[in-house]
């Protein structure tokens, strides 16, 4: 039973009681007062943020410090739109490494070298090292019946791509974007259509590297069967694609490349990437006007931080942060409390695959090489565990060979288990490839040389393998060599060398200091050798042993030699001789070649002999020997070289064969004196170098040097002449630098009795 008690105020308690019973029917039976908001209202919606990251190549590393100062404001990210740089930080930022993380590794790492594929000189085979040295060079021209080509990219980007690969192997190789921690879009662009592509799923690292083919400068990939680009061309900053995530509000960082000025405008490269900035910055400035009043536009001023800037990323990095917090006031409005931003950050998703087990191999291999080899070097087993960093590293030591235009790999699934697909690419600019040397030296006396270097490559003439190659030189030398090289057993060991080689050079013969004549010296050689490479794929050095053929003919060109009779100051004008020597034997020699570069090396050592046991026409035993060796250590920009070389021609009768075993003289080979001034059978020279590298150009790869030499040495005829008292001495100062021509050197030496000259030089000597 209820009891209802009345306070003593009656009629005021029942006039309220009145009022209440009004405003309770107004709310039930008004749809429209029920939905009215509160007075005081305690939330609101939270809008979704999506940050856009433009290209820009190395200025792209701004967006790590934008991102950098968003953590630190606690600015949630909802979803993330890139292109190019962007979609290579954006990406990265997406799959849940945090912006910190991403600024430690990068700083553990040579970013140009890996931006620009290059390599550690010290990783190459014996083969293609030499290649190098003596075709400085350019490209590899390729050369088919359809004409001369080119590379499609000067870069291929082999290891930027490994490296996104490593860092983003966690994720399933057919994810959907969404699915991320943070949804994630990249825009790359169709070079056949000229459409934009939007990667919204898939392997990761394969939409960021199409994303970030800049037209020129990496080569365009292709991805289910659309030849890509840079998503650049179409799309440098994505507004729009972020809008279709449903964003809100949108935080745009656009860090791309300013035009340049006339007075830069003078190089092909440079008027190449004018016009790709041109029409970037048409649909940048396109996109920039779809901004609304709500959405945060931030343009670091990168000052004069270029394209291919990869080493500035540290100061990249903090100029991007620094724009950010300039913005503070406008970004904080974005902030979560401390504990709202990590509960926002903790319901991410974060897919991790589980360990995996290899259970195949597939190889689409558009190369000659047979695709056992492939599988053999690769030596993956099935049946072991997936580490993508691991099959990367093989990949890329198989890659050094350059017989491969690309060699990379996938995670695929197929009948509910894991396997490794490896694409192999062959060089398709082919199947004739030439490279190209130049060299150049002048005493200022006068004396001097040049010499053109045309080398001619074909691989694979057969499925064994079987290499013919030619080399020609032009010049004060000419020179004709060709051979041809195959494998015995594995491809990556022994070889069979066969080869053949004419020529002929200008040398000057000279008495205490003075030129006096010259002579030409014509060489015929043939034999037949076995090389073995020393080192995985050969990346110690070689060894050789074979049977040889030499033919040298010495013949008069100017000149003649004077000679007095004692005091009288008279005397009679000699011709020069002329001499024919035919040789034949067994040829050993070794090289080991760990230098870190051969012209300015900073560190490394390298180890060139060879023995020739022959005999001649008249059965006359001989013997030649020669030894080179060369040491380099730094200390910060401090490097110290030391060399020390031997040669002998050793034989019964010191006076059969003279003068046309070993020479000295020229840049670093006793700098005071000209190029091979001095001959004879008997050799020993040495030499302390100091280096100071002065300029490091990072972005190429190349540095300056100022440098001295102290050198000693001296050649003879007769054993019985060998002495230290004889040994002449050099003292050189220099400056260098290591071109894209090669080697150059600028500089002047002095010597014993007046001896002294100024060099330039370009090229190997």
């Amino acid at each position: 039973m209820l009891k209802f008690h009345f306070a003593p105020n009656l009629g005021k308690n029942l006039a309220f009681f009145s009022v209440l019973s009004l405003l309770l029917t107004l709310f039930i039976h008004d749809p429209a007062a029920a939905q009215l908001p509160a007075a005081n209202p305690t939330s609101s919606k939270t809008p979704k943020i999506c940050v856009v990251l433009s290209g820009g190549g190395a200025r792209g590393f701004a967006h790590i410090g934008v991102l950098k100062q968003l953590e630190a404001m606690h600015i949630p990210i909802d979803c993330i739109a890139g292109t190019s740089m962007g979609a290579v930080i954006g990406g990265l930022y997406a799959s849940g490494i945090p912006a910190t993380e991403i600024e430690k590794r990068l700083e553990k790492l040579k970013l140009n070298d890996i931006a620009l594929d290059r390599i550690d000189r010290r990783q190459l085979p014996q083969s293609i090292r030499e290649e190098d040295e003596q075709y400085p060079l350019g490209a590899t021209l390729g050369l088919s019946e359809n004409g001369v080509r080119l590379p499609s990219g000067v870069v291929q980007a082999s290891q930027f791509q490994e490296l996104i690969q490593n860092w983003t192997s966690h994720l399933a190789p057919d994810i959907k974007f969404d699915q991320l921690p943070i949804p994630f879009r990249a825009v790359a662009t169709d070079l056949e259509t000229g459409e934009m592509v939007v990667f919204d799923k898939g392997a990761l690292h394969k939409a960021i590297r199409a994303s970030m083919a800049a037209p020129g400068v990496f080569a365009p990939t292709e991805i289910d069967g659309r030849l890509l680009s840079d998503g650049g061309l179409v799309r440098n900053l994505p507004v729009d694609i972020a809008r279709d995530m449903g964003a809100d509000v949108i935080i745009a960082v656009n860090i791309g490349t300013p035009l340049m000025p006339r007075k830069q405008l003078q190089t092909l490269f440079n008027v190449s990437q004018q016009m790709v900035n041109i029409l970037t910055e048409q649909n940048v400035n396109a996109q920039k006007a779809s901004l609304r009043e709500s959405d945060i536009l931030i343009e670091p001023n990168l000052g004069n931080i270029g394209f291919l800037d990869f080493g500035r990323s540290k100061e990249a990095t903090e100029i991007g942060q620094t724009a950010a917090r300039q913005l503070q006031t406008k970004l904080a409005g974005l902030a979560l409390p401390d504990q709202a931003y990590r509960v926002a950050q903790n319901k991410r998703e974060n897919p991790q695959l589980p360990p995996i087990q290899i259970s195949f191999i597939d190889i689409d291999n558009n190369t000659a090489i047979p695709e056992a080899d492939i599988r053999r070097l690769i030596g993956f087993e099935i049946g072991s565990f997936y580490n993508a960093e691991e099959v990367n590293a093989k990949l890329a030591a198989l890659g050094t060979t350059r017989e491969f235009d690309n060699l990379s790999h996938e995670l695929v699934q197929k009948d509910r288990r894991y396997g490794i697909r490896i694409q192999a690419n062959g060089k398709n600019w082919g199947p004739h490839f030439l490279r190209f040397g130049l060299a150049l030296s002048s005493g200022f006396d006068g004396a001097g040389g040049y010499r053109l270097q045309i080398g001619h490559r074909r691989p694979w003439l057969t499925e064994g393998g079987l290499e013919w190659r030619n080399d020609v030189e032009l010049g004060n030398t000419l020179k004709y060599r060709t051979e041809l090289r195959q494998p015995l057993f594995e491809r990556e060991g022994s070889y069979l060398l066969p080869f053949a080689q004419i020529s002929e050079n200008t040398v000057n013969f000279y008495r205490d200091n003075v030129r006096l004549a010259e002579y030409s010296l014509r060489a015929q050689k043939a034999g037949v050798e076995v090389a073995y490479r020393l080192g995985n794929l050969g990346t110690l050095g070689e060894a050789r042993l074979g049977l040889n053929y030499n033919r040298y003919s010495i013949v008069p060109k100017l000149g003649g030699v004077i000679t007095s009779n004692g005091v009288d100051i008279t005397g009679s004008v000699d011709s020069l001789p002329s001499a024919s020597i035919q040789q034949y034997g067994l040829k050993t020699g070794v090289v080991i070649d760990q230098l870190s570069d051969p012209s300015f090396p900073r560190q490394g050592y390298k180890v060139d002999t060879g023995l020739f046991l022959g005999m001649d026409r008249s059965r006359d035993s001989y013997q030649e020997f020669n030894l080179d060796t060369v040491w380099a250590k730094s200390y910060g920009s401090h490097s110290l070289n030391l060399k020390f070389s031997a040669a002998g021609l050793f034989q019964k009768n010191d006076n059969k064969i003279r003068g046309i075993g070993s020479m000295l003289g020229g840049f670093q080979r006793l700098s005071a004196y000209q190029q091979d001034q001095f001959l004879g059978n008997y050799m020993l020279y040495g030499s302390a170098t100091y280096l100071l590298r002065a300029v490091n150009f990072e972005m190429a790869g190349q540095s300056l040097f100022v440098g001295s030499s102290l050198e000693m040495g001296n050649v003879w005829n007769e054993k019985k002449d060998i002495s230290v008292n004889s040994l002449r001495k050099s003292l050189s100062f220099f400056g260098g630098v290591n071109s894209f021509m090669g080697p150059v050197y600028l500089g002047f030496a002095i010597g014993q009795n007046g001896a002294r000259t100024v060099f330039f030089q370009l090229g190997r000597q």
